[in-house]
Formats: structure tokens, sequence, C-alpha cells
């Protein structure tokens, strides 16, 4: 065992060590070893980026993932791409953000550090199963390498580590709200963890935008969302986080206190879902490991942590309920609150039983494919009803509630009229959206009235995320149901030649093959002329003996629309007979979505600078 190993299992005893010190309350002994264990944990972290960084061989999990072929910066990013790393890293933050949470709070967070440190100590017990720090010579006739196997060019972008970093700070941050939700139910107490949330929230939503602009810019539109297992198990993590956050904005007011528990904790089993998904072997997903050692473990906290809580919620929580809206004020935030987190609840049961069914079905035999149309289906009406409802809650108080009925009917019409004429399902969102921009719109316009900057930073910061919101919906809606693809055929001695389809025209400069040893890279070089603009770029496409095909698309990002042109790349044998083919596909805006998602992203940290401006001042 070497020094890295031996740190993790100290780090496991620790946490282990401090979990029963705190059931005790022998508080001062088990904040000492909680400070060995986030010690411990941190210098074993340390030293696998060490032996990424000098190509410490002799480590099988180095060998895999590090050459010397990487810069600096991708041997350290190679550390967090395999199974081993994501383990280690996410046991790490996990015990970093516990121990300073326990610091901060002390005594008065006793049973929240139990759970959390519990947990904790099973997130490291899972990281020593992986065994990161495994020796290659325990490998049958290994002999130490020279060279190792480096990662995918695929994986070469900046964008790799910030969506994989940001998955498991997001992981981490739900650990807390999730504990001290246990803690709530089984002693009561205070629940305050909404910052905690707003953080897995914010991570969780970074991961989701670096993820898709990556996928946009390596393998085009249809890289960005095709409903992948994970993405679905994400995207409904991050719907149940949402909801969570609504719930404690009324939790103070003594509505949902066993909702506002249950979704913070299963909030932090979808993060743990999604592992499961990526280690079981029996999702089909591109982000999917081969079968780990560790899946019968996250199977197990999965179904003990589900059945435990819903127990406890029913056993143990206390309902407190505020008194009821009047019959009259049907759009009183407590009945737009409760329809949006039902809606949300139901959003992520969606995006839950989709990937869910399908790997039930394949292991009972049955080949099933839930392909979009399944989740569109049902999430479509769903997404209409939720942005009519954030459209109401946004201007209840500051229009008269006759006025927000005529027009809210007036767009409801509008929607079922283009639900009627137009057979294109994806429309049928743009009124709705159009309705949230326009009231969040005239909402940021009343607020700029008030004269305290905490508040205004608060509202200023609600208001972007729900402009946000209905961003994404009009440039996704926008984006796909307007998309324009031109197909281009060149023979090789078509170079210099010009060519126009669908208002986008194509010049071929070049087109040559590169050998690299075994593997080769075939590169185009061209002209794309849309509009007044005129750009130079290049398109590629490599076979890699070791990784496979890979193929690099060209993207303009415009104002007004997003251009890709990707190469249909072809077999050595085939380079005296055929040709060049290039798919060009137009997104018009596009840059709406991803305005969109800053707006989101922008917002929820204006709210967390409201909060501590807030504290602050106390």
């Amino acid at each position: 065992m070497n020094i890295g190993g031996l740190l993790l299992y100290i780090g496991f005893v620790s946490t282990l060590l401090t979990t029963v010190f705190l059931f005790f309350k022998w508080i001062k002994i088990g904040l000492w070893t909680a400070r060995i264990a986030a010690l411990s944990t941190t210098l074993s972290l340390l030293f696998m980026a060490y032996a990424f960084v000098t190509l410490d061989f002799s480590i099988y999990y180095v060998w895999q993932f590090s050459s010397s072929s990487l810069p600096i910066f991708y041997r350290l990013a190679s550390m967090i791409v395999g199974e081993c790393g994501t383990y280690l890293l996410w046991a790490w933050l996990s015990t970093l953000l516990t121990f300073i949470y326990m610091e901060n709070r002390k005594r008065r967070a006793v049973f929240d550090c139990i759970y959390a440190f519990g947990i904790c100590t099973f997130l490291i017990f899972l990281t020593i199963i992986v065994d990161p720090f495994r020796s290659i010579f325990l490998t049958e006739g290994a002999t130490l390498p020279t060279a190792g196997n480096a990662i995918s060019p695929a994986l070469m972008d900046i964008l790799m580590p910030i969506h994989i970093l940001t998955a498991f700070v997001a992981y981490a941050f739900a650990l807390i709200p999730a504990a001290s939700s246990i803690a709530y139910l089984t002693h009561g107490g205070r629940l305050d963890v909404r910052n905690q949330l707003r953080l897995s929230w914010l991570s969780l939503s970074i991961c989701m935008v670096v993820g898709g602009i990556w996928a946009n810019r390596m393998l085009g539109w249809n890289g960005f969302w095709q409903w992948d297992p994970i993405q679905s198990i994400t995207l409904g993590t991050w719907l149940l986080l949402t909801a969570a956050l609504h719930a404690a904005a009324r939790f103070r007011r003594g509505e949902y206190q066993r909702l506002y528990p249950l979704l913070s904790i299963f909030s932090f089993i979808g993060c743990i879902q999604i592992t499961f998904v990526a280690r079981s072997g029996i999702y089909d997903s591109i982000h999917s490991y081969l079968h780990s050692s560790t899946t019968p473990f996250l199977f197990g906290f999965i179904l003990i942590a589900m059945i435990a809580s819903i127990l406890l919620v029913f056993l143990r929580g206390e309902e407190r309920e505020s008194k009821p809206a009047s019959t009259l004020s049907v759009l009183a935030p407590q009945n737009t609150f409760y329809f949006t987190i039902l809606i949300l609840i139901i959003l992520a049961f969606v995006s839950f039983w989709g990937p869910n069914i399908q790997a039930l079905l394949r292991l009972m035999g049955y080949k099933t494919v839930i392909s979009s149309s399944f989740y569109n289906t049902f999430l479509y009406p769903l997404t209409i009803a939720l942005a009519y409802l954030t459209g109401l809650c946004i201007v209840y108080g500051r229009v008269r509630t006759r006025r927000i009925a005529y027009v809210t009917v007036l767009f409801i019409i509008a929607t079922i009229l283009l639900d009627l004429t137009i057979p294109d399902d994806a429309i049928i969102v743009l009124p709705p959206a159009l309705f949230i921009l326009g009231n969040v719109l005239f909402k940021m316009i009343r607020d700029l009235r008030l004269k305290s900057r905490v508040a205004s930073l608060h509202l200023t910061g609600i208001d972007l995320i729900h402009l946000g919101f209905g961003l994404v919906l009009l440039g996704s809606v926008i984006a796909s149901s307007f998309a324009v693809t031109s197909s281009f055929s060149y023979s090789f001695e078509d170079e210099g030649v010009y060519k126009e389809a669908d208002g986008v025209g194509v010049k071929l400069l070049d087109f040559r093959v590169e050998k690299i040893g075994s593997d080769w890279l075939q590169i185009v070089d061209l002209e794309l002329f849309y509009g007044d603009t005129r750009e130079s770029m290049t398109t590629t496409y490599m076979k890699s003996r070791q990784f496979g095909f890979i193929s690099r698309p060209a993207v303009r990002y415009g104002m007004l629309s997003n251009i890709i042109v990707d190469m249909e790349g072809m077999l050595p044998c085939r380079l005296e007979t055929g040709g060049v083919e290039l798919v060009v596909r137009r997104y018009p805006l596009l840059n709406l979505l991803w305005i969109g998602c800053v707006f989101l992203i922008g917002g929820l940290l204006l709210t967390l600078a409201a909060e501590f401006m807030h504290k602050r001042r106390r």
C-alpha cells in the first residue's frame, strides 16, 4: 500500500470515528477526528494529482489515463476521467464540506453531522473498493510501463474538467441538506440548509450547461440533448432541487414541513442514482463505465434511503400547515407555489421513470427504447402549465387579478391555436415562454422603485432566474423547430469551388489526410458564407486505433444563429473513389438558450450575494 492508499484508509477510519464520537456527544474529540478526516482525504487527493503530473505508472489508474504526451493541465484533468478519480474527488469534496459545516455549526448541528459523516464514510468506503492507488504490479506479468494510455482526444477540452468537477461539487453540497433533513425528521430542531441547496443547484446547473456547450461544439446540436439516461436522471435531480428550493421559500411560514425535507433527501438520492446509472452497466448511456464493483452498494443505498426517508416522513414528520389561502385569491403565492412544486415533482418523476423502466425491461429480456416522444408527450403539457404558473406568480399583487386572468386566457388561446394549426409540438411552448418574459420584464421595471439594496438584489436575482427559464424555453424551441440542415458534396478536384444551399454558402479550400503513427486525421479547410459574414473554418475526422472514430465539427457562433459544419469522414479505402461530404446545420437564435442559462446562474449568484449581505447586517 502506498502513501495515498494509507491516507485514504485514515480518512475512512476518521470519518467513522467522527460519526461514533458525535453519536455519544463527544464533540471535542469528534472535531479532531473530523479534522484528521478532512486533512487525510485532501492529502490523498493531492498525492493522486502529483502521481498524474509526474507520471507515476506504478499506480495502475495513472497508467490508464495519464501520458507524457498530455500537457500538465490535461494530466491533472485526466485524474477525474475514470471511476477511481471521480470517487476520490466525491469523497474528498463531501468530507471537506461536511467538516466546514461542522466547524461553523459545532454544537448546533450535531445530529446533522452524524448523518453527514456517516454518508462520507460510505463514500470513502466506495472509493476504497475501487482502489484508486492499486499497484500496477498486482496485474499478472506486469512490468513498469514507460508510457501511459492517455485520454481520448474527444475529452481534451477545457470544458471537460469543469463539467465533471461541478457535477461532484453539486453532489457534495446536496449531502448536507439531506443529512440535516434526516436529523430534522428524527430529532426536530431547525432546518436551515437553503444556501447549501442553492449551491448544489448552481453547481448542477453549471454542469449541465457546460456539458451542453461541450457536446454542441464537439458533436453538433444532436449531441446537446438526446435523453441519454444520465442526462434524464440529472435533469430529474435538478428538478427535485428546484422543487426543494421552492418549498424552502414557504417552509418558514409553516408549510411543507414534511415535503421540504423529503425533497432535500431525494435530491441527494438522485445524485447517487446518477452514479448508479454510470456504473451499473445496465443502462445504455454514453456516460457509462463498465460494470463496477460498487454497483450493489449504490443500489442498496438508494433502496434503503428511499424507504427509510418515506417512513420517517410519515412516522416522525410534523405537519404544521399555515392557513389555506382564501378561495377568492386563487393566484395567491400559497396556491401557485403548491402547484409549481407539484408540477416540478411530476416532471422529475417522468425524467427518472424513463431510464429506469427501460433498464428494468432490459433486465427482464425486453429490448425497449424509450424515445424522445415519450418524454415530449408528458413534458410539453407540464412545461406549458409550469410556464403559465411562473408568469402568474411573478406579477401577483402588482397587477389586478382580473387583468392577469384576461391576459393569461389570451395566451392560452394562442397556445391552443398553434397546437391545432402547426404540426410541430414544440411550437406550442412559444406563447407561455413569451408570457414569462413579458411578465418578468414588467416586474423588473416595477422593482426598480425599491430603495433597499439587499431586497433589490434578492428580487433581481429571482427575476433573472425566471427570465432565464423563459429564454431557455424560447431559445430551445426556436433553434430546434426552425433548424435548417444542408448537405454539400465535393470531389477531391473541387478545391476553390463555391456552393450554396438554404442561404448558406461553402467554399472548399483544402482536403488532406495526415498520418500519426497507425492513426490518421482527415482535415477540411473551408470558407463559410452567411449573410454578410465570411469566415474561415476547419473541421476534422480522426480514426484512432485506441479510441475509435472522433469527429470535431467547426462551429460558428453568431448573434442570430449558430452554424455547425461537420465532415462525414471516410475510410482510407474510399479516398481514391470518394469525395468530401459536408453537413451544415443552422440553428436560429440558439444563443437565447445560452443567454437564458447565464441568467439562471447569474440570478442564483445574486440571491446568494443578497443572503450574505443580509447576514452581515444582522
